[in-house]
């Protein structure tokens, strides 16, 4: 009769590992189920909602921040909470609304929520706390209501409008505001709502967001950076909104709505992305010089 093989002693470490591994895949299955349409609509929106446009970089960005912690995350201690289990209730709760009632911001806003209380729930509160940016990141992806996407474009048109008005006045250019119009010699530029300025606002605040994460030093710092963003990302849009005009005074309206249009839109995101870059670098900590 032949001997039993000699039993393998798996580490207990290794087993820890393994079942963790095989847990979160079993996690990531069943929220995928769970979430598979919210998903869907989510790409919807990316892919045909200029506003939107920056969604499918909001995850990216958020794996980024996480990979970036990940020492400070293995020196935390790992203890299991309870209290994420409501979480993890609230955020079913809201999913099932948010599908029957078919709003999608309710169903985004599930997906952070069910984030947060896994994370609290299996790893407890002090890496959570250090988790928390990478999942409140993800709310730069979601939604708004469409009543708070049309006061606030319409407040941004108008602040764009008027100080563009007065700018192409102060540059000679003969116009009269009538609304959302400007009328110049060569006819009528009607500012519509993809020249608000709502897709670059957005756009430069998860920017703000990441660069304050990427930042040394104080708390207000980080929050001066990102209340930066707000102002930038509304003089870019004036001054887009103001070129407009000028082209259409001198140069005629086809010359404006066409290909300087378009173009105009991506250079004044890079003149308020290099403002922010260039407050980013004056916010930085300066290092100390030893005194003599």
């Amino acid at each position: 009769m032949a001997a039993a093989p000699p039993a393998v002693a798996v580490p207990p470490a290794a087993a820890r590992r393994t079942g963790a591994l095989v847990l979160g895949g079993l996690g990531a299955v069943l929220l995928g189920l769970i979430y598979r349409r919210t998903a869907a609509a989510l790409w919807t929106v990316w892919t045909t909602n200029d506003n939107y446009s920056h969604g499918p970089l909001v995850p990216l960005v958020s794996l980024a921040l996480v990979v970036l912690r990940r020492d400070r995350l293995r020196a935390l201690p790992r203890r299991s909470d309870a209290r994420g289990l409501l979480l993890v209730a609230l955020a079913c709760a809201m999913q099932v609304t948010g599908l029957r009632a078919d709003v999608l911001t309710l169903q985004g806003w599930s997906g952070i929520a069910m984030l947060f209380g896994l994370s609290l729930s299996l790893l407890g509160g002090p890496r959570t706390r250090a988790l928390a940016l990478p999942i409140g990141y993800l709310a730069f992806m979601l939604t708004f209501p469409p009543f708070v996407m049309n006061r606030l474009s319409f407040a941004l048109k108008e602040v764009a409008v008027g100080v563009a008005a007065r700018a192409a006045t102060w540059l000679g250019v003969t116009l009269q505001r009538s609304g959302m119009t400007l009328w110049v010699a060569g006819g009528a530029l009607e500012i519509e709502d993809p020249c608000s300025g709502l897709r670059s606002l957005l756009a430069m605040l998860a920017t703000g967001v990441l660069f304050a994460a990427l930042l040394r030093g104080r708390a207000w710092r980080r929050l001066l950076l990102v209340a930066l963003s707000v102002p930038m990302a509304m003089a870019g849009n004036a001054l887009r909104v103001t070129m407009l005009a000028v082209t259409a005074h001198y140069a005629g309206i086809p010359r404006a709505v066409g290909l300087f249009h378009d173009v105009s839109g991506y250079l004044t995101y890079g003149l308020s992305l290099a403002g922010l870059l260039a407050a980013w670098a004056l916010l930085r900590p300066r290092p100390e010089t030893p005194r003599p």
